[in-house]
């Protein structure tokens, strides 16, 4: 067997059997040193895709307040035209309404 197959075996558990004490202590450090190098490169991939994550979220609501204030903007000119169209045809109901009275 190939040292690297070797190496490759006794990292997932295999094979130990030949391993004396002291071969299979400095597996061991090899292997705990791994998982925190793992741990470590897993928890900056996390964080990561968190901020990623908070930016989109972030970028998603502040389209959605443009789309609400631009949706306010849109209305606010039809309710004053609207406005405008009730308030003159008050005025001119109250209007024709008075000069008949006068007549």
């Amino acid at each position: 067997m190939i040292h690297l197959e070797k190496n490759s075996k006794h990292m997932i558990g295999e094979d130990l059997e030949l391993l004396n004490f002291k071969e299979l202590q400095c597996l061991e450090k090899k292997i705990s040193l791994g998982a925190r190098k793992i741990h470590s490169r897993k928890e900056k991939v996390s964080l990561e895709r968190i901020r990623s994550l908070k930016i989109k979220i972030g970028a998603s609501i502040a389209i959605k307040n443009l789309e609400t204030d631009a949706a306010t903007q849109q209305e606010l000119p039809q309710t004053n035209l609207n406005l405008m169209y009730f308030s003159s045809s008050e005025f001119l109901r109250t209007s024709f309404s008075s000069q008949k009275e006068k007549i």
